[in-house]
């Protein structure tokens, strides 16, 4: 299980090469609400075997194994979980996380946190809208699904701070997106994402 590495995508840190040029094709034909994705692995192979196990086979000791890499990643480029005023994990509804019984995000989230000596901020983004699985709908369908999924308690709390929202998979980036725009809204100043894994573009070579 290899992690991501460079050439990078200046947006969603997709896998890019020369041909493509600086942004990936999904980047050049979407916009977004946050200003930056990292994610740390590509989701094929034994990420994508083992993440499915995590997300939907309650192993959450998996959180350990993972965070670890997302340490690393941060690590190996340079990046600080101190430049970061609020950090938090992309929320489920209740009714979701009574059905799962986890927040896999959250699970990612405390752990990162925990190893790199941060506080978790508190759940003041809320996911107020029970949305279809994003799983089951095509790309379009994902975007409009999710509209108005999220709210914010108390939204001083995130007014001219920066921003990171930890999640497991980026694919469309549909709900990162909507989730950033939410806290763009209550005055963040700048709005990162952290992600486990990210399913490629076809046009990079590899399998989403």
């Amino acid at each position: 299980m290899l992690p991501n590495r460079p050439p990078f995508c200046n947006l969603c840190s997709c896998p890019v090469t020369e041909e493509t040029g600086p942004l990936c094709p999904r980047c050049r034909r979407t916009s977004y609400h946050f200003d930056q994705v990292w994610a740390c692995a590509p989701y094929h192979g034994a990420m994508k075997d083992l993440l499915h196990l995590f997300k939907y086979r309650q192993k959450t000791a998996l959180r350990f194994f993972f965070a670890n890499r997302m340490a690393a990643f941060l690590k190996t480029h340079g990046i600080s979980l101190s430049a970061f005023d609020v950090i938090l994990p992309v929320p489920l509804h209740s009714a979701r996380l009574r059905e799962r019984g986890y927040n896999q995000s959250a699970l990612l989230a405390q752990e990162l946190c925990r190893q790199g000596q941060r506080p978790l901020t508190a759940p003041l983004l809320q996911r107020v809208r029970n949305t279809k699985s994003q799983t089951t709908l095509r790309q379009k369908e994902r975007w409009t699904n999710i509209q108005s999924a999220f709210t914010i308690k108390y939204p001083l709390a995130f007014k001219h701070k920066n921003v990171l929202i930890v999640d497991d998979l980026f694919t469309t980036g549909a709900t990162t997106s909507e989730a950033a725009r939410v806290l763009k809204q209550a005055g963040a100043r700048r709005v990162v994402v952290l992600t486990l894994a990210i399913a490629i573009q076809p046009s990079t070579g590899s399998s989403a």
